[in-house]
């Protein structure tokens, strides 16, 4: 994998990553409720329901840092940019009139919920002081927006014989490398976060489970899990002090131009030159990701053309 994915259009950080972040801020007052912040066409987003949705966002940052009010107006209004973007796509949902069932919902949930035990993961919840109600809101428009996806992007994605051969060609030596690690990832946008994180993973906390809540990588919906990765995949400030690592072990916040990253490594590999129809599903899942990212700007940009929007950054 390339990190420079994490600054393309946005197509999984942008609006993924974050969706499964909602909290409840326990503030309501009458002006916040009737204040409109995104319209697009008929859907709106007031005040208090942005400022209930950035709350464990907030909360996720050191004492210190949520304290300076710009580090928190751009925090922001990042999030509220994002938000812009999801409510682009639930509108394409609309015409499309596509829905999620409470059964693809249900799944969904079952799907989060079986990295812990019953307990574990209620007192998730009540440690980042989430309201499951709200956080399962936020995961079904989630689900809806990957459908939007689905059928607007990856399924119009074709792949012929010759683009797996160019493919597999063009990656064949990083696949081919010696050891192979496979770990989980955490990335925070800010040091004092990423020590708090790092803090609670060594006392016991799930990795998985926070890398769902506070992870800005595209892994993040699959508990940071990055796979097997092989030496000359990744940037040598990350690189080194992951292979250093044995099985099982923590990293310490690794800092990049990307942010503060921590690795869990799951284990480690010897890997040898592997056969095309090794890695046809690896081959493909790549390849639609590389067609999918390069049509998501253009796409959202008609989609932002069509629709009736306004965005009252002041209010925020």
């Amino acid at each position: 994998m390339s990190y420079r994915i994490i600054d393309k259009k946005k197509i999984l950080i942008g609006f993924l990553a974050l969706f499964l972040i909602s909290g409840c801020s326990g503030k309501s007052n009458t002006s916040a409720q009737d204040q409109v912040v995104i319209r697009v066409d008929d859907r709106v987003l007031t005040l208090a329901e942005f400022n209930e949705y950035f709350e464990s966002i907030r909360m996720s940052y050191d004492k210190e840092e949520a304290k300076n009010s710009v580090s928190m107006q751009d925090a922001r209004l990042s999030f509220l940019l994002q938000l812009v973007e999801e409510m682009i796509i639930l509108r394409r949902a609309d015409e499309l009139q596509l829905h999620v069932s409470p059964q693809e919902l249900d799944a969904a949930v079952r799907e989060f919920k079986k990295d812990y035990s019953e307990s574990g993961f209620e007192h998730l919840f009540l440690k980042q002081a989430i309201s499951f109600k709200t956080w399962k809101e936020r995961l079904k428009k989630r689900l809806l927006v990957e459908k939007v996806i689905h059928i607007e992007l990856l399924k119009e994605v074709s792949i012929t014989p010759q683009e797996i051969k160019d493919y597999y060609n063009k990656h064949l030596k990083e696949w081919s490398q010696g050891e192979e690690i496979r770990s989980r990832h955490i990335l925070l946008p800010s040091e004092d976060q990423a020590k708090k994180i790092l803090g609670r993973l060594q006392g016991g906390d799930d990795f998985a489970g926070l890398a769902r809540l506070h992870s800005l990588a595209p892994e993040a919906k699959y508990g940071g899990d990055m796979g097997y990765i092989a030496r000359g995949q990744l940037p040598e400030s990350l690189e080194e002090p992951l292979f250093e690592l044995e099985q099982g072990d923590l990293s310490r916040v690794i800092k990049t131009p990307y942010g503060f990253h921590i690795f869990n490594v799951i284990e480690k590999r010897e890997a040898g030159k592997p056969k095309i129809e090794e890695c046809i599903e690896r081959i493909k899942q790549g390849i639609q990701k590389e067609k999918v990212e390069a049509a998501y700007g253009s796409w959202l940009a008609k989609l932002r053309s069509r629709y009736d929007i306004e965005v009252k950054k002041d209010m925020i």
